[in-house]
């Protein structure tokens, strides 16, 4: 859906994506380091117009672009979705981070922080293909010890796969932002530094 939410971090911001984000979009998918994990989807400018569009009708659907703070230059994708407005629950994913990019930490903790600040959830799962090992690690990284595996989740192609479901509620965010926020403050020394 179209929103106007922009989030700022300490070395990284969130904002809204749009129509001149579909390049972006593309590269960051069509990339053999990081669609490995993603459904297959088109190379097409227009086909990506045309899933924005019936993006932006969706409601309770929060698309992003995570871009540095200094020169503005889009380095991931990341969303909150799948909002139950009677449970406030909701589902973070789309979540590309382009390679060699600092930012995953920040993007994290900024999503955390739309799902729970601005969208005002009790609740916020992510849902990752159990051979993604990186990501489901990263996740557990963060303090949440809240996981399910759920057993052939994902078709990708005609295939099964496992995905490990990381669920944080408003009480575990309250314990894990400290800690988040230290890392992304660090981060963000480093990407000055760099």
């Amino acid at each position: 859906m179209r929103h106007d939410i922009i989030l700022d971090g300490y070395a990284f911001r969130l904002r809204p994506i749009g129509d001149a984000d579909a390049k972006f979009v593309i590269s960051l998918r069509s990339n053999p380091q990081l669609n490995r994990y993603l459904h297959p989807s088109s190379n097409r400018v227009e086909d990506q117009l045309d899933w924005f569009a019936e993006y932006y009708r969706r409601p309770g659907d929060y698309y992003f672009v995570l871009e540095r703070k200094d020169n503005n230059a889009s380095e991931g994708v990341v969303s909150v979705y799948n909002i139950d407005t009677e449970y406030r629950t909701g589902e973070w994913g789309r979540w590309i981070i382009k390679p060699g990019s600092i930012g995953a930490v920040e993007s994290a903790l900024l999503i955390y922080r739309v799902a729970f600040e601005r969208l005002h959830l009790h609740v916020l799962y992510c849902r990752t293909m159990a051979d993604n090992a990186k990501v489901v690690s990263f996740h557990d990284s963060c303090g949440i010890i809240q996981r399910t595996l759920l057993p052939l989740y994902f078709d990708i192609d005609g295939r099964r796969f496992d995905a490990v479901e990381h669920q944080i509620d408003t009480f575990t965010w309250a314990k894990i932002c400290p800690r988040l926020e230290k890392l992304a403050q660090l981060t963000a020394r480093r990407a000055t530094l760099g």
